[in-house]
């Protein structure tokens, strides 16, 4: 059976889409770990400050990871709508993954609510460079398809 008619019976690939989401969501955690880890403090005058720059370094490491995760779905999957699936990995990477991290690993002081909040707050942009994400690995794809023809 060739590879046009076997993508037209399955829908989705759903082995791989399982594994790029599990990926994607430890892709998000590690890299807003890496970008808070590694955010200059020094340039911080006082404590809101420091909050301010911390919470933007964590948004914008964990929505850049979960972009990265969303292109290497698109490469990864074998049938279906690859932006739908590097689109659905990113999303569903961001509720299983970094939400829960960020809501288990807020500090004391901050009540549950409150990070709940703050992980709404940081859907938005993860949304956003997931949906981006997944247009440039569809133009990624077309492109290494027609490099390889």
């Amino acid at each position: 059976m060739s590879g046009a008619h076997a993508e037209k019976r399955q829908p989705f690939d759903g082995p791989r889409l399982v594994v790029a989401t599990a990926l994607t969501a430890g892709l998000g955690v590690a890299v807003a770990a890496v970008f808070l880890h590694s955010y200059p403090r020094a340039n911080d005058v006082g404590p809101t400050a420091a909050a301010l720059g911390d919470a933007f370094a964590w948004i914008f490491g964990a929505s850049l990871g979960l972009s990265i995760g969303s292109i290497a779905t698109v490469l990864f999957v074998r049938a279906g709508s690859r932006f739908f699936a590097g689109f659905l990995a990113g999303v569903v990477g961001f509720w299983i993954g970094v939400m829960p991290y960020l809501v288990a690993t807020a500090p004391s002081d901050v009540s549950s609510s409150a990070a709940l909040g703050f992980s709404f707050v940081a859907f938005a942009p993860a949304l956003v460079l997931v949906t981006a994400g997944s247009a440039v690995g569809v133009a990624l794809r077309g492109v290494l398809r027609r490099r390889s023809a």
